[in-house]
């Protein structure tokens, strides 16, 4: 998986600015997660406890709560203002229904013990933190025997006209754009840890946009702003930077009716609780048979 160089208190910030704007802009994010759900179609799961990470205002939360009615359903994330917005988004259902709960926290250090849900799930979260290897141990770590890990997450094509455009301009601000990882990578990330049955597949969404502004300010009220990158190049935000990038995207990526476009990779990745392998404690001491005559 990619080093992401991000910022977590940068990354809270972002989206916490962001979020008055967010489910306006959020049209892509809201059918990913459509669609990541549906994956739970072919899934033989009856979750009594769901954990969602990264539920921002809660779309997704909500739908899991309309598929799984009876169970809790816990939504954690690392911005309250987004966690308020959620809570007050979220029906409180009928008296027979679970209880739905939000939390404040880090995806990296899940505040809940060994085993928790039996659902664990998450909707372009991934991309958005530092250590995905360490948030993944984590959704492993929190998930209960039979239970079912799913998710979502920004592939290696996601923006790559933007990077693309951003080079030309100078090497150095390619960097502005976060690196995603491909489906093998996903995949070989979730084979290192005590899961079964993984399976991952993707989408390829590509949208227009009227000009390069307009694409830049869609991605800054979406949270998904680059001064959540460690050590970023000043000025993406720039005038004479803007004319610049709008200059050489335009270029290469617009289309006949003078819109430019930009592509979107969604990948979907699933995996079932394992059991831990065996390992031996303390040093391992190998025994010598004797051989009679």
């Amino acid at each position: 998986m990619p080093e992401h160089h991000l910022n977590s208190a940068r990354v809270r910030d972002a989206f916490s600015r962001a979020v008055d704007s967010y489910d306006e802009h959020a049209v892509l994010q809201r059918e990913i997660a459509d669609r990541l759900v549906n994956h739970l179609e072919f899934a033989k799961i009856k979750p009594g406890r769901i954990l969602d990470i990264g539920c921002g205002t809660g779309y997704c939360t909500r739908l899991l709560r309309e598929r799984f009615k009876r169970a809790d359903i816990h939504g954690l994330d690392v911005s309250a203002a987004m966690l308020a917005k959620a809570h007050q988004s979220t029906p409180r259902g009928m008296p027979w229904h679970g209880r739905c709960r939000f939390q404040q926290a880090d995806a990296m250090h899940l505040p809940y013990r060994d085993g928790s849900f039996d659902l664990v799930c998450s909707n372009l979260t991934m991309q958005w933190v530092a250590e995905p290897e360490l948030m993944l141990a984590e959704m492993r770590r929190v998930l209960a025997p039979g239970g079912l890990l799913i998710f979502s997450t920004f592939g290696r094509r996601t923006l790559s006209e933007l990077r693309q455009s951003l080079a030309g301009i100078a090497h150095e601000k390619a960097g502005l754009v976060l690196p995603f990882p491909d489906v093998m990578t996903l995949g070989d990330a979730l084979m290192k840890l005590p899961l079964e049955l993984p399976v991952t597949d993707s989408d390829i969404f590509t949208l227009t946009y009227p000009d390069t502004m307009a694409l830049v300010r869609e991605l800054k009220r979406l949270g998904a702003s680059s001064s959540a990158i460690a050590n970023r190049p000043d000025g993406l935000y720039g005038r004479g930077l803007l004319k610049k990038l709008d200059h050489i995207y335009g270029e290469s990526h617009r289309m006949e009716d003078g819109r430019i476009r930009a592509t979107f990779e969604a990948l979907y990745a699933q995996a079932w609780y394992a059991e831990e392998p065996f390992k031996p404690q303390g040093e391992i001491i190998p025994i010598e048979l004797e051989h009679g005559a």
